[in-house]
């Protein structure tokens, strides 16, 4: 049963290396909640393998994903699940995903927070309750 969630969430997306995740990273940019080089040592820190998805068009690669099984990356509830709360805190981190300009993904991997940037690069992506407050320069 959980073979086929996992093969219903990731459809359309394809297992890459860290390599390739960085250089999709490098290519369309992201934040540093899904920097690889953040993403790889938080992991081994929490001892959770990451799973690199893509998104090809073709040949081109679109979007890129660090995953924790249903979760991005580095995910506070993973974290909680796993009884490991406080090994690190990211605090609530804007989330931006190496996702190419043009192109519009389905990501089914649970996240908070998605930027501004990607919300309109990510179908299906659900509005959720609460959200950040950005600093603004103060009104006359």
């Amino acid at each position: 049963m959980l073979n086929r969630l996992r093969v219903w969430r990731e459809r359309g997306w394809t297992e890459i290396d860290a390599t390739a995740y960085a250089a999709a990273w490098q290519r369309y940019g992201g934040s540093v909640f899904t920097h690889p080089v953040v993403v790889e040592r938080l992991a081994a820190l929490a001892g959770i393998p990451v799973r690199y998805l893509a998104c090809f068009s073709g040949e081109q690669l679109l979007a890129a994903i660090p995953c924790w099984g249903p979760y991005l990356a580095l995910s506070k509830e993973v974290l909680k699940k796993r009884r490991q709360r406080g090994l690190f805190d990211l605090g609530n981190a804007e989330v931006i995903l190496p996702i190419a300009a043009q192109a519009c993904v389905p990501v089914r991997q649970r996240m908070r927070y998605v930027s501004e940037l990607n919300a309109g690069r990510i179908s299906g992506l659900r509005t959720q309750p609460e959200g950040l407050a950005l600093a603004r320069p103060p009104e006359d």
